[in-house]
């Protein structure tokens, strides 16, 4: 998944379940600072884009090209 697809799929899920980024930053462990980091589609640590993932509920995998 390309990044910028990556990154409207955050911003599309937050937006459904009416979360702020305050309130995805307490859900989600990430400071805010790094939450918009990662909605600009900038470098964040795997990490924390985990972290977010799981308090949106969702999976990111990881596939073989061939």
């Amino acid at each position: 998944m390309p990044i910028v697809q990556l990154v409207d799929t955050i911003k599309q899920r937050k937006e459904e379940l009416g979360l702020t980024i305050n309130a995805l930053s307490l859900e989600s462990g990430v400071g805010t600072r790094t939450i918009n980091r990662i909605l600009a589609g900038e470098d964040v640590r795997y990490s924390s884009i985990s972290l977010v993932l799981q308090s949106l509920d969702l999976t990111i995998s990881i596939c073989e090209n061939n």
